[in-house]
């Protein structure tokens, strides 16, 4: 089965980055995000979960 974008983009860039994105995004918008920045913020915890789990390793 082939990754959906969002699994190719979440592969490419690591927790930290998108972590950072984040905190960005806030500290810009000084904690009060507007519309606009909501969903970025969406699209950057969907980003950031499929990279949580792809980080997950397998038990043994």
């Amino acid at each position: 089965m082939s990754p959906t974008p969002d699994d190719h983009s979440a592969a490419e860039r690591s927790l930290a980055e998108i972590n950072a994105d984040i905190r960005c995004l806030f500290a810009r918008a000084e904690g009060r995000l507007s519309d606009a920045e909501r969903i970025r913020h969406a699209v950057l915890l969907q980003e950031w979960a499929g990279a949580i789990r792809a980080s997950v390793v397998p038990a043994a």
